[in-house]
């Protein structure tokens, strides 16, 4: 894709994958009566796959074999539990387009694709091909998406997508679908989203965690496993005040995500309790009182910003424990750590706090 920017003509990296939706080690299987509307393809790259299904009328997903040999699967059916159905397969990845698959929409979703057929008051929906009780003006083809009587907005009403109803006395209504931004909230600081927004709070495509291209970075789902990377949704791997993503703009790296903070004060972890004596794993649920570093200098308090200026604000990283100037780890660091009160050095782990062992883990702790 190109934009032109004064003189200059931008090219945004936009992989086919990014309208796909991964499950690794799955396969989806057609059931018996459906077989022969598979096409397979032997050896052609992922994204050739990808791209060749998104440009067909007859491909909604596709089965990805990577061993014994490279088999790319087209598919015209996502896991419905009608037509087929998911089974794990080690030598399989199943991707299925995301209008299909998502339950919320993006913008005003003309490109939503679900299957809801009722709307916001309970109302069914009547067939697109049907003039009655409503007459109107829209034919159903392969390409508007109007399939039975299927929510949908062919055309781009503010209110999302909607439907004509099956009631004499309501023409349409709206569906009340959930924007994408709004269907999952976020507590904190978001390190737990695991919902399905996939553009930028300026409206930038997210670049895939699995891709390199066109930014380089470290975040590469295979090797944050509990980090969620899935796709080119927005995540917070790296503790940052709230989820974001790295754009397909090669003159945007990355970018913070527009969704909407849970209501209410934050909820503490699903862990059961806090530490206060000593920590586990990198001490992130620490909330004890040791305030200097190993060797024994004073913490720099987290709400001060001298001798050292730093980003964790509490009132930022409000479920972080940033109180007084107690040893914490906001970041994921190995360890608890703190801003000293030293100009010559920033910050020092507090190593002097032991690691929690099984048989005394239940000393000092802190209940949720």
């Amino acid at each position: 894709m190109h934009l032109s920017c004064g003189s200059f003509v931008l090219t945004v990296h936009r992989s086919a994958l990014n309208d796909f939706q991964r499950s690794e080690g799955r396969e989806l299987v057609l059931k018996s009566w459906n077989a022969d509307r598979l096409t397979q393809l032997s050896g052609i790259t992922l994204e050739e796959c990808a791209k060749r299904c998104s440009h067909s009328q007859d491909c909604r997903a596709f089965n990805y074999e990577f061993r014994p040999s490279v088999i790319c699967k087209h598919l015209p059916w996502v896991d419905d539990g009608n037509n087929a159905e998911v089974k794990r397969n080690v030598n399989c990845d199943l991707y299925e387009m995301k209008i299909y698959v998502r339950k919320c929409i993006v913008g005003k979703g003309e490109d939503y694709r679900g299957k809801v057929s009722k709307t916001q008051s309970g109302r069914t929906c009547q067939q697109w091909w049907s003039k009655f009780p409503h007459d109107h003006r829209w034919t159903p083809s392969p390409t508007n998406g109007l399939e039975l009587n299927y929510c949908r907005n062919p055309d781009g009403d503010r209110i999302g997508p909607w439907c004509y109803t099956t009631d004499p006395e309501r023409r349409y209504e709206s569906c009340n679908i959930p924007h994408c931004k709004d269907e999952v909230c976020i507590t904190c600081n978001g390190e737990d989203y695991r919902g399905q927004v996939d553009h930028t709070v300026s409206g930038q495509e997210c670049q895939r965690w699995d891709q390199q291209y066109p930014h380089q970075h470290i975040y590469q789902p295979e090797k944050y496993p509990d980090k969620s990377l899935d796709d080119n949704y927005c995540r917070n791997p790296d503790a940052s005040p709230v989820p974001w993503c790295y754009t397909t703009n090669p003159e945007v790296e990355r970018e913070n995500c527009d969704i909407r903070k849970c209501a209410g004060v934050p909820k503490r972890r699903l862990r059961s309790s806090y530490t206060t004596n000593c920590f586990r794993g990198r001490g992130e649920d620490y909330r004890g009182k040791v305030n200097e570093t190993t060797s024994g200098i004073p913490c720099q308090r987290w709400d001060a910003q001298k001798p050292h200026e730093h980003p964790f604000y509490p009132h930022i990283y409000e479920c972080k424990g940033l109180e007084e100037n107690y040893c914490r780890n906001p970041d994921g660091s190995e360890a608890p750590w703190c801003f000293t009160s030293v100009p010559d050095m920033r910050t020092a782990l507090c190593l002097q706090i032991k690691r929690c062992a099984d048989d005394i883990e239940a000393e000092g702790i802190v209940s949720s």
